[in-house]
């Protein structure tokens, strides 16, 4: 229907007159889109594809976007790509000098779209779209025939994702350039990311679209704390500080725990971005039982020092009385001398019962104060776990280089 339309504008426009040949027509600006035979369609590499031309459409670059709907629309033969080209062409045409190229491109796709698929979601959209775009047609020259295209496009579900072809210039991906036939390198980079380099052999006339993707760099954590503090990461046993070296993590939420014997434990999640270098400086403060233990203890040995004394001092009373009783017996004594044996005698049951009473006083304090000391241990069991690695809910506390207390004894420091 529409190019009936065209060829009746055309003709009220008069003949055309001989002219030099058209400028090249580009694979996504012929008429019919040739979709791949049925034993060569891949809806998944279709899905990669056109996520990559609604990255550069997000980024306002719907020259790119067009050629990434187009190779999507050939590998899956899905109406609502050609509903995308549309979009695409009528973006082209609005914001990249009304090129009557693309005007007749926008309305062509969205005409086929509505051919393909009449009942489809976009269906008044595209209408509405083909009304809107009518007016301007002024001018719509025939299509040349299309000419040998040798093009590589690239893409990354990286969003940040830099390319390179053949040594060129870094460009955001996704990237198209028509090439020459023939083996070219491509290299790929993003922050946080190791760089990866690939070659790949373009043949002749041929679109190659080709996703690549890059490993993460790693996170290191920098864990300091009391000596022989037990570290776990993600609920797992790993080993005592201080840290030989640094810790590798993936990017993402991790649990860190550091805990001690006698101290409060140190229970912290922590978002680690990709590549960076943070530094996690903890303190334990002494628990109450820790405390507790150390005065128990304390007045316990005072127990059992004072009931030795006082053990002395018994047998030294017991000593005088003794001696006092044996020279009543070989040579006698005053009544004065025998009062003061007997006082000696009470003296010493006096301290005898006092040093009984300290040090059984004393150990019991003693031994409570060493129960409390070696059953002092943190509570670590039901507190560990494994964050999940993608959580909407989590914002990073690496976003910026920061250098503050979390008010228990932690400083977290980052550098990127």
């Amino acid at each position: 229907m529409l190019v009936s339309t065209f060829l009746a504008l055309s003709l009220l426009c008069g003949p055309t007159p001989s002219a030099p040949p058209g400028p090249v027509i580009w694979p996504e600006h012929r008429e019919q889109l040739e979709v791949l035979p049925d034993d060569q369609l891949d809806l998944d590499e279709a899905k990669r594809l056109f996520a990559a031309g609604k990255q550069a459409a997000e980024r306002g670059r719907w020259d790119e976007a067009v050629r990434y709907f187009a190779e999507a629309y050939r590998h899956s033969g899905s109406p609502g790509q050609l509903y995308s080209l549309g979009r695409g062409h009528r973006e082209l045409y609005f914001h990249q000098g009304r090129d009557p190229v693309q005007l007749r491109l926008a309305l062509l796709r969205f005409e086929q779209y509505l051919e393909k698929s009449p009942d489809g979601r976009n269906h008044d959209n595209a209408r509405r779209y083909i009304e809107e775009l009518r007016p301007y047609v002024t001018v719509l020259e025939g299509f040349d025939q299309p000419v040998e295209i040798t093009r590589l496009m690239v893409y990354s579900p990286i969003d940040t994702a830099m390319v390179s072809i053949d040594g060129g210039p870094a460009r955001a991906a996704p990237l198209t350039l028509d090439v020459e036939p023939g083996s070219h390198r491509i290299e790929l980079s993003a922050s946080g990311y190791h760089d990866a380099a690939r070659t790949v052999e373009v043949p002749r006339g041929a679109t190659v679209p080709l996703e690549l993707s890059l490993q993460e760099r790693p996170a290191e954590l920098d864990v300091h704390g009391p000596p022989g503090a037990s570290l776990y990461v993600d609920g797992q046993p790993s080993g005592q500080l201080p840290l030989s070296a640094e810790l590798r993590l993936p990017p993402g939420p991790h649990q860190i725990a550091i805990a001690q014997p006698g101290h409060d434990a140190f229970v912290r999640e922590l978002e680690l971005s990709r590549g960076s270098e943070q530094e996690l400086t903890v303190e334990l403060p002494m628990t109450a039982q820790r405390k507790l233990s150390f005065v128990a203890m304390g007045l316990g040995a005072a127990g059992v020092l004072t009931a030795g004394t006082l053990t002395g001092l018994a047998l030294r009373r017991q000593a005088q009385a003794t001696a006092i009783e044996q020279e009543r017996r070989t040579q006698g004594i005053s009544e004065e001398r025998y009062a003061e044996g007997q006082q000696a005698w009470r003296g010493r049951d006096a301290l005898r019962t006092a040093a009984i009473t300290t040090g059984v006083v004393g150990t019991l304090a003693l031994g409570t104060g060493l129960v409390l000391y070696f059953t002092d241990d943190p509570a670590l069991g039901g507190r560990l776990y494994r964050p999940e690695r993608v959580s909407a809910r989590r914002r990073s506390l690496w976003a910026a280089p920061v250098a503050a207390s979390d008010g228990a004894g932690a400083v977290l420091r980052g550098r990127f």
